[in-house]
């Protein structure tokens, strides 16, 4: 039976699952492209390097820096430091004392590891039995610490908190600390390493650090143990903390985690993500985003496809489409997304942004978040919109854009950027060739609107026009938010154009500001068409989507319109999506 679509309206709450490694389409975004062996051992090198990391380095550095600072308590190198920090004299019935008491006790460590204990058995339940093993080892800080305090037998200094529960056994190191630490240190690990947002992490850091601070501190300021006590507490916590996350595996217990919740009956849909490897530090950011987000809701494994230099992404979503898929997912800049779009057009087949690079042009104009996270969850609930595609044939060939094109200053701009400066100022990068570019070279060109011979001011009186650049676009948002096409819309039918040719920089300055403050400059022309022909006596240069393409004599552009089907955000002013159609699998049967 033919499976249906709604490609304007497309919904799906569906997951895909951990990429396959059998075949080079189908390998993990870990992999490196077959018979590169430097990149196949650079990618083994950051997994051991991320497992040394985030486990056997930091319990052994730990240990070494706890067993040093132990020697130098049992040295009395410490004595001094105690000596200077010693707290003043708080009554026990003060409300100050009260209130440190009562911290105290809610951090005991027998609360605090209790609690361990109790998750680690829900952990067990739910057969995360990675998870359950790290919490059950870092109940190992209880014995340990006792054990250690008691080889040490450092006494507790003196306090007017000495009949407290929290005042109970050796000093040296100090129990709370070790606990609260242990607690702590496991969580903001987790939360770190599982690729959170960046907000989420922080969050958590910040709270794991606070519940630190107050512990010892309350302990410090009640006179129960000093500062030596606490440090070496803390040390201890840590190290126990990164043994436990060592024994249990941390790349394992995310792993787990992606799999609670995954339905026991799987859906027949697949998606695909075509990805830039070059815009992203870290490759396994993307993979367990992607897997965290989608995993849960039982689609077929992710087909993964990695972009090369010398193809942004055509041949990659071809093959998506040969393998019948229900979605694309384009991981990369402005380049990524014109070659997927290229090639879906037509297709039935529904778009998902995960915009990565510097631009980011389509994403910004339909509203799609720039946070990964965000674009994940879009891409599992938003709608397919179907906008327009343009086609560009030009003397040397045919492409599609969907965002814009430019003849003249536009291009050359776009030809002088730095790569290296995009990553380091991102959009910047296109001021500093704005600025080398500051004296632009004007050229004649012919416009034709719709087949017919128009002048720039008159359509249908042939004339010759003299501009500095010549800009098509399909929405109206460039960088930084500058409305270059205010009537744009990317559903309309329609590519505008604009035409504009200032002589000196006074004149720059009056179609800056006019353009940021949507209001009509002299010497700006805006047009609309379905098909239009730019046509110059000599080559100039031309971009699509902020990509150099070369030069030309002659561009026609003509719009495909609906062609394209994107997941955005729900628009409540819009009409409801249209009837399903088929996929592309039934159009293959």
């Amino acid at each position: 039976m033919a499976t249906q679509r709604q490609p304007h309206g497309y919904r799906h709450t569906a997951a895909v699952a951990a990429p396959p490694t059998s075949h080079r389409t189908l390998r993990s975004p870990l992999s490196a492209p077959p018979g590169t062996l430097i990149n196949r051992l650079s990618g083994v090198t950051r997994r051991l390097r991320r497992r040394w990391e985030l486990g056997y380095g930091a319990w052994i550095l730990g240990g070494l820096v706890f067993v040093t600072w132990t020697v130098l308590v049992r040295a009395g190198c410490t004595d001094r430091l105690d000596a200077a920090l010693t707290v003043p004299v708080l009554p026990p019935r003060s409300g100050r004392g009260q209130v440190l008491e009562a911290v105290s006790l809610l951090t005991h460590p027998l609360l605090i590891y209790t609690a361990i204990a109790v998750a680690a058995v829900v952990a067990y339940q739910q057969r995360m039995r990675r998870l359950a093993t790290a919490l059950v080892t870092s109940l190992l800080g209880l014995p340990l610490q006792v054990g250690i305090a008691t080889w040490i037998d450092h006494a507790r200094p003196s306090s007017a908190f000495a009949d407290s529960l929290s005042y109970r056994g050796f000093a040296y190191p100090a129990g709370h600390a070790v606990a609260m630490t242990v607690a702590a240190w496991v969580l903001v690990t987790l939360t770190r390493a599982r690729r959170r947002p960046t907000s989420q992490i922080r969050l958590w850091r910040v709270a794991g650090i606070l519940a630190v601070a107050v512990t010892c501190a309350s302990q410090w300021a009640m006179g129960l143990q000093s500062i030596s006590d606490l440090i070496g507490g803390v040390l201890l916590g840590a190290t126990v903390a990164n043994l436990a996350l060592s024994v249990g595996g941390t790349e394992e217990i995310l792993a787990s985690w992606a799999h609670i919740g995954l339905p026991s009956a799987t859906v027949d849909k697949r998606a695909a993500i075509v990805y830039n490897p070059t815009k992203f530090d870290d490759l396994s950011l993307l993979r367990r985003r992607v897997e965290s987000e989608v995993l849960a809701a039982g689609w077929q494994p992710t087909l993964w496809l990695e972009t090369a230099p010398d193809d942004a992404g055509h041949e990659q979503t071809r093959r998506a489409l040969a393998a019948g898929v229900d979605l694309v997912l384009a991981a990369g800049g402005d380049g990524t997304v014109r070659a997927v779009s290229s090639e879906l057009a037509g297709s039935g087949v529904p778009m998902a942004l995960l915009p990565t690079g510097t631009g980011n042009l389509l994403a910004r104009n339909l509203q799609v978040p720039l946070d990964t996270d965000a674009a994940l969850r879009l891409a599992l609930s938003g709608t397919a919109r179907a906008i327009d595609v343009v086609r560009c044939t030009w003397d040397g060939g045919t492409e599609r854009f969907v965002v814009m094109a430019g003849l003249g200053l536009d291009a050359r701009i776009m030809a002088d950027t730095s790569d290296d400066l995009k990553r380091v100022i991102r959009s910047g990068a296109y001021v500093v060739a704005a600025v080398q570019n500051a004296v632009p070279h004007p050229f004649a060109v012919d416009v034709a609107l719709d087949d017919a011979p128009g002048h720039a001011d008159a359509p249908g009186t042939p004339a010759e026009h003299r501009v500095v650049m010549a800009l098509l676009g399909n929405v109206g948002t460039i960088t930084g938010g500058m409305t270059i096409f205010p009537q744009a819309v990317p559903d309309d039918g329609r590519v505008d154009l604009l035409l504009t040719g200032p002589n000196r920089i006074t004149d720059w300055a009056k179609v800056g500001a006019g353009l940021l403050i949507g209001q009509d400059v002299d010497g700006v022309s805006h047009h609309q068409a379905r098909r239009l022909t730019l046509t110059t006596p000599e080559p100039v240069p031309f971009e699509l989507d902020g990509d150099p393409v070369g030069r030309t004599r002659r561009l026609v552009a003509e719009v495909e319109p609906g062609a394209l089907h994107v997941v955005v955000p729900p628009d409540p002013t819009r009409p409801s999506p249209r009837p399903a159609q088929v996929t592309h699998r039934d159009r293959h049967k």
